[in-house]
């Protein structure tokens, strides 16, 4: 069952990337210094602009990792509400993939 699995084509370097994004937006505050220099981030509150910007990244890298295109994710957001996926985010996320190689 589980080789029928389908996963993204996550190379090392994205995972890592990935994982240090994640790790950033989680280490908030000093309860988390020894994991954020055990895995090489800041800690530190984040503004609510830097939070979106990562998680952007996040959603961006795994989206490509799943070949998606900015259609597929156009067609995505339509079963979420502006409120669950703000417009912004939307087009912030539509544009860092464009970004991407």
């Amino acid at each position: 069952m589980l080789e029928s699995l389908v996963l993204p084509a996550l190379d090392k370097e994205n995972h890592i990337n990935i994982a240090k994004v994640a790790a950033r937006l989680s280490a908030v505050d000093e309860r988390f210094s020894e994991f954020a220099q055990a895995v090489g981030v800041d800690v530190g509150p984040l503004s609510d602009e830097e939070r979106q910007r990562l998680r952007v990244e996040i959603d961006a890298l795994v989206a490509r990792a799943w070949d998606l295109t900015a259609d597929d994710l156009e067609l995505m957001f339509t079963d979420f509400t502006l409120n669950a996926v703000p417009l912004d985010y939307r087009e912030d996320l539509l544009a860092r993939l464009e970004e991407l190689p």
